[in-house]
């Protein structure tokens, strides 16, 4: 499979799969690594989806600290993990 944006479908599907935070480092760590390191240009989908997602900021996180990505990859990667992630809004309450 040579089509990047397929690779990231790929593997998007195996995040969504993970079930523990070991699962997700170690995802992080291999394929998406592998992935940016095969297909840079995917970075900023990446970078998107990490501002939206728990599990993959977690997952880039791993990625960007045992990699050996660029300097300019990194810098970008920090960015973003060093901004506070937007809490979750407790529900609503219900009035009586």
């Amino acid at each position: 499979m040579n089509d990047p944006d397929k690779q990231l479908e790929w593997f998007l599907v195996d995040l969504r799969g993970c079930d523990s935070h070991e699962d997700v480092e170690a995802l992080g760590r291999g394929e998406l690594v592998s992935l940016l390191h095969r297909a840079p240009k995917l970075l900023d989908k990446i970078l998107n989806l990490a501002k939206r997602d728990h599990k993959m900021l977690r997952c880039l996180s791993a990625a960007r600290y045992y990699s050996g990505l660029g300097d300019d990859m990194c810098a970008r990667i920090d960015s973003v993990i060093q901004q506070p992630f937007p809490k979750r809004q407790p529900p609503p309450r219900r009035r009586r």
